[in-house]
């Protein structure tokens, strides 16, 4: 900003500067005389007077006379040195030659016999000689020459007037050829001369001013302009570059108070109101400096008429605007303004800066499409102007702006960063920003360089531990697997309390997960846990699901199971089925009963499509064993369930067998008769096919069909079974004649059963109490009290219950 409103000096100082070169005297003028007869004096008198007359005002406005006569003194001149070789006048005389021929246009020539004089003539002759070459050579553009005669001027020069125009002339060529130390050394020599005219001093230290405020040393120059505005008689022009320059070193050097005393004068002084822009402008930027935005854009709004007389000048005032708006966070207003200057000036590297100083309010605005101004910027400017610094500023700021959105485009951003133009103290993020935008992005390779370079030149940055887990997680993913687990293992030995440090034992422990080595995935995913108790959900769930597990599949189920719950409970959405199934699993293998039944009920509401991954063997042994318990609702569910509700063809045995015993107690007596059919379907064992064939008989009993009932209990009696089975076939015989109201048949079944079983406790007692009841509705009370008063002696405990008689007596 400092380049835009502080105006060059030097560039303001060289209209001064010209003022200077303006009636410079002859380094050697001809002097009138009385004439003495006297030959050599005649003939450099005739050549003398020719020139004279050439000189006149009138004979200069006809040039084919001036011609003629310039002609004829240059022949007397060199008739002259050529008849009087010896006269101390003959060097003269070829110098006043020599300024014939330049006259005349023969410059050759002239320079010819200047130089000869620069080695053969006196002092006087060789200054005077040696200025007129370095005023050619300097109109030429030969600076290095010209510095090289105005240097033997300074020399050999008697005038001291032609000396110090000579010096005031190396520190003007000085300065233009980036010698500014040569050039402060002339100036100050014109200034240090108490003979030096006048005018000379003044420009010269108008000129050393403008070279000290150049090169930094701004008090120098501010005491400098000073001089000049003490000087009397300083022209007005002059007087007022000097005091703008002044007011702006003052405002740079904080005297606020002297500042704005300088540019209140220029306002009123009619004489230099040409400058009153650049002195308004320069009170704007006191403000400025002092941080009085709002008064600023007060002003700008009482005086909208200003304009300043340049284009430069303009864009100045609209960039000083424009920051102080920004710096009152008025970013839309700021960014009118820089849009109105960049508009003044386009394709200009002014326009560049204004269009920078927009992006940066737009960023402010939080527009949303800033990275496409960023790159309109950058297509515009970038290869116009390809050494600037903006525009990694411009692509950093892009990137930033994308960094948490799009990482994929703010990596290709942060890619096109050249670290070399950008601050060193912005370098560290911006290679860490890089590297993990890079990283989301996918390029993982190249973010495992960058992130190599950010550990390697910041080894102090506070980032270190994660861009050592980032690294690390990049290792892993291209399958650089030994120098991820260094890069983890580096992390949780120096940072054992960083967050980072809980992503190194969880990614560690994902390696050796995937390595199959679940002893060392055991120690890190139990690091995480026990160093990390409030890790986030996810990567605490990820680790007990892992460990439950592993537990899992080294039989260790009551750990599986205790690490599995954690994990349902931490992120159950995640972890839940699998733990669901994995519980129901465990618990089978614990044998544990009351608990696998509570998993298999928690599979089946929360993961009903999840049933499917059961095996059957698991409710098949959950039903026996409520069977066994006389739970017999849970027996028939999950025995059903093992039979995928009758539909399962490869059924054990055992379990069609007691699942027709369990429905016929439930009286669930059709599907009763399907796991029966089942059952007896591959049942040949004589025995256990009579006992499928007693639960048979019983289930068509209770569904009323007593033919096909009697018929099973006779079949299963021919098959020659005897004991308790052929007891419990009796028993069942006699209930299907009780059911068909034939009691004496009935009877006759029960009692036979009573007799042929004297000793069992559950049957015995059972066919007393059947037979009692079958005598009794055959009429035939004294027997039926005979059977009770059996019943009473040999079995007084014995209580009867609702399966003690048939369907239609209870």
């Amino acid at each position: 900003m400092k380049a835009l409103l502080f105006i060059n000096a030097g560039l303001m100082t060289l209209a001064a500067f010209a003022a200077a070169q303006e009636n410079i005297p002859d380094a050697a003028p001809i002097a009138d005389g009385p004439l003495v007869a006297n030959p050599e004096q005649d003939s450099l008198d005739m050549a003398d007077m020719l020139y004279k007359q050439a000189q006149e005002p009138a004979t200069k406005a006809n040039r084919q006379e001036y011609g003629r006569l310039l002609d004829l003194s240059l022949r007397k001149y060199l008739e002259f040195a050529q008849r009087f070789p010896q006269s101390a006048q003959a060097p003269l005389a070829e110098y006043r030659a020599a300024m014939c021929l330049e006259e005349l246009g023969r410059k050759e020539d002239a320079h010819t016999l200047f130089r000869r004089l620069t080695q053969t003539g006196g002092p006087a002759l060789v200054a005077a000689s040696a200025y007129r070459l370095a005023t050619d050579a300097s109109a030429a553009g030969e600076t290095g020459k010209a510095i090289q005669y105005y240097q033997l001027v300074v020399r050999n020069a008697e005038q001291n007037d032609l000396k110090v125009d000579a010096q005031y002339r190396l520190g003007r060529l000085f300065l233009a050829s980036g010698n500014p130390d040569a050039a402060a050394t002339m100036f100050c020599a014109v200034i240090g001369n108490p003979e030096a005219d006048a005018k000379f001093v003044l420009v010269s230290r108008m000129g050393y001013a403008a070279l000290c405020a150049d090169t930094g040393r701004l008090g120098e120059a501010y005491s400098e302009y000073r001089k000049v505005l003490e000087t009397p008689g300083v022209d007005d022009r002059n007087r007022g570059i000097a005091t703008l320059q002044a007011a702006m070193l003052a405002t740079r050097l904080k005297k606020t108070a002297e500042a704005q005393n300088l540019y209140e004068r220029l306002l009123k002084d009619e004489s230099l109101k040409e400058m009153a822009p650049e002195a308004r402008m320069g009170l704007l930027l006191g403000l400025y400096n002092m941080g009085k935005y709002k008064e600023i854009l007060s002003q700008h709004e009482q005086q909208k008429d200003m304009k300043m007389p340049t284009k430069d000048g303009q864009v100045r005032l609209l960039m000083l605007l424009g920051q102080s708006a920004y710096k009152l966070k008025e970013y839309q207003k700021a960014a009118d303004f820089f849009l109105e200057a960049e508009k003044a000036v386009p394709y200009t590297q002014e326009a560049m800066q204004a269009s920078f100083y927009r992006l940066l309010c737009y960023n402010e605005l939080k527009q949303k499409d800033l990275p496409q101004r960023a790159q309109s910027f950058l297509n515009h400017y970038a290869k116009a102007f390809p050494t600037s610094e903006l525009h990694d500023m411009v692509r950093l700021m892009a990137a930033e702006n994308l960094f948490n959105t799009n990482p994929a485009d703010a990596a290709r951003f942060y890619a096109s960063i050249d670290f070399d133009k950008v601050p060193p103290r912005m370098r560290a993020d911006i290679l860490y920003k890089s590297a993990w935008a890079i990283a989301q992005a996918g390029n993982r390779g190249v973010a495992a360089k960058l992130l190599t370079d950010f550990i390697n030149d910041f080894p102090r940055d506070p980032r270190i531990c994660e861009a050592l887990t980032l690294r690390g997680d990049m290792y892993a993913k291209t399958k650089k697997e030994a120098e991820a687990l260094m890069d983890f293992d580096r992390v949780i030995a120096r940072w054992p309390k960083a967050e980072s440090a809980a992503a190194a034992w969880q990614r560690a422990a994902q390696i050796y997960a995937g390595r199959q080595d679940m002893v060392n995935m055991a120690k890190y995913y139990e690091g995480l846990i026990q160093n990390f108790p409030k890790a986030s959900p996810a990567a605490l769930a990820e680790a007990h699901f892992l460990l439950g597990r592993a537990a899992f599949d080294q039989g260790d189920f009551k750990s599986s199971i205790s690490h599995m719950a954690e994990a349902k409970t931490l992120d159950p959405q995640k972890y839940g089925e699998q733990v669901n199934v994995l519980s129901v699993l465990s618990y089978h293998k614990l044998q544990d009963v009351n608990k696998l039944k509570e998993a298999l009920e928690t599979l089946q509401k929360e993961n009903p499509s999840a049933v499917a991954r059961v095996p059957d063997v698991i409710p098949a042994w959950l039903g026996l064993q409520a069977y066994g318990m006389k739970d017999l609702e849970t027996a028939d569910k999950y025995m059903t369930w093992a039979t995928q509700n009758d539909q399962l063809q490869n059924v054990k045995k055992v379990i069609w067998r007691n699942l027709a015993k369990v429905r016929l107690a439930l009286k669930k007596y059709d599907r009763a008769l399907v796991a029966s059919n089942n059952f007896l379907k591959d049942e040949d064992q004589p025995y256990r096919r009579a006992d499928g064939m007693l639960d048979k008989a019983s289930i068509l009993l209770g569904l009323g069909k007593y033919a096909d009932a009697r018929k099973t209990a006779e079949e299963a009696l021919a098959l020659g079974v005897e004991g308790p089975l052929m007891a419990s076939l009796k028993i069942v015989l006699g209930d299907i004649s009780y059911a068909e109201k034939k009691f004496d048949e009935a009877a006759k079944h029960y009692g036979v059963t009573a007799e042929l079983f004297v000793n069992d406790a559950e049957l015995k007692p059972k066919a007393l109490f059947k037979a009692a009841e079958a005598l009794d509705k055959a009429g035939r009370k004294s027997e039926a009290s005979q059977y009770r008063a059996r019943l009473q002696k040999e079995f007084p405990d014995w209580k009867q219950d609702d399966e003690s008689l048939p369907p239609d007596a209870r």
